[in-house]
């Protein structure tokens, strides 16, 4: 049984252990980690496959996406919401940390438009503004609510893979990347933030047959709005103009710009790390670090 399928496996256990009975279960995703259509029930588990590597504190961000991803579903934003069907709360089980999440079919479309994304992006934003909230003003009781998102908490997954014993990168290579992080770091502006999604790229907006929803919240912390909006302007395969036009909110330009760059950072140390277990992925983890290159 490869890494991938014990995952799955232990998945369906855990499942099973609350009543949800999957005896079709589907691999939909292997990344970060692995995602599970527990079929024929209508629900999705997640569980942490390489987040842990530089996670290990990898409950405590389930544990912030779904605190709010029930925030933003109570207010009418679309999004995948936790499964009704078991508990809302991160499950541990067979060593693995696992949420559950409601099964949406997808509708076929592969990614958004761009002018979709930007004004998706702005609405998200909005509601945003108001988390997190005091207990009284909101509906759903939520035990430990969250008092406060980290500031830009993906950023801490680059000198955690960093510090790690490297087996894909030589020493020149992880001193660029430690190097690159150093400097865009001292870029960023600590004082101008808000709770955001932390992981807004087109692949986690998702088409079903009630529209465009969001989902993939594991990355939520509080940062300058240009991280968001980086995750899909920094790609090439998309119109960065047309996504800041739909967008329509003020925006540093200075802190786009570097925000692009982390994006690329943290986008090259992720395919380094997949790589170590998913080899498929090695040529597009080097081209990633040729844009890094060794002085």
């Amino acid at each position: 049984m490869t890494y991938t399928e014990t995952l799955a496996a232990a998945a369906v256990k855990v499942a099973a252990s609350l009543g949800v009975h999957a005896t079709d279960p589907v691999i939909l995703a292997d990344g970060a980690n692995v995602i599970v259509h527990l079929s024929p029930a209508p629900v999705v588990a997640k569980v942490a496959a390489s987040t842990p590597a530089v996670r290990p504190d990898n409950a405590a961000w389930l544990r912030r996406e779904l605190d709010l991803v029930r925030f933003l579903d109570g207010r009418g934003v679309p999004v995948m919401a936790p499964s009704p069907e078991v508990p809302p709360v991160v499950h541990h089980g067979d060593g693995q940390v696992i949420s559950f999440w409601r099964y949406l079919s997808p509708a076929g479309q592969e990614r958004p438009a761009e002018a979709t994304i930007g004004s998706m992006l702005r609405d998200l934003h909005a509601e945003l503004r108001g988390y997190p909230v005091q207990l009284r003003d909101y509906p759903v009781q939520l035990r430990d609510y969250p008092a406060e998102l980290p500031f830009l908490a993906p950023l801490g997954d680059i000198p955690a893979f960093l510090a790690r014993p490297q087996t894909r990168l030589t020493a020149g290579q992880a001193a660029a990347l430690a190097a690159a992080y150093a400097r865009l770091t001292a870029q960023l502006d600590p004082g101008r933030g808000q709770s955001l999604h932390g992981d807004a790229g087109a692949g986690n907006v998702m088409a079903t047959g009630a529209g465009w929803v969001w989902h993939d919240f594991e990355d939520t912390c509080t940062g300058p709005v240009a991280w968001d909006l980086a995750a899909s302007t920094a790609s090439p395969r998309l119109d960065g103009r047309r996504i800041l036009a739909a967008y329509g909110e003020p925006v540093d330009s200075a802190q786009l710009e570097v925000c692009q760059q982390l994006r690329k950072l943290h986008l090259t140390v992720w395919y380094n790390l997949y790589a170590e277990r998913l080899p498929d992925l090695a040529p597009r983890a080097a081209e990633l670090l040729t844009l890094w290159p060794v002085p």
